[in-house]
């Protein structure tokens, strides 16, 4: 039985650790499924209309303590507006790192 005790203690003190990686993980990477302001739907483009997209994306996740989007989806409602279906958000730091890991991919 006292062979036993060590194992079950470094097995729960594993599972302590390990545990903590998935909220780790969640910090810098987040994906907003129908985004929302106020009830209405995020639409694709800024009040200047000249600011569509990516640069709208990217706002929406600097204000979620985000960096910028990675991804996101579009969706053209029944009353023809466009709006995110879908914003993927990623911390400065993380795509600092994606960008120093593949230079291939950075944009200018």
């Amino acid at each position: 039985m006292s062979n036993r005790c060590p194992i079950l203690i470094a097995a729960a003190v594993s599972f302590a650790c390990f545990s903590g990686l998935p909220a780790q993980a969640d910090s810098t990477l987040r994906t907003f499924f129908n985004p929302q302001v106020y009830g209405k739907p995020v639409a694709l483009c800024m009040s200047d209309r000249a600011s569509c997209g990516k640069p709208t994306a990217d706002a929406w996740c600097r204000e979620h303590g985000f960096g910028e989007a990675l991804v996101f989806e579009r969706l053209l409602t029944a009353d023809k507006s466009k709006v995110f279906r879908q914003i993927k958000c990623i911390s400065r730091e993380q795509a600092v790192a994606a960008t120093a890991e593949h230079p291939e991919s950075a944009t200018p």
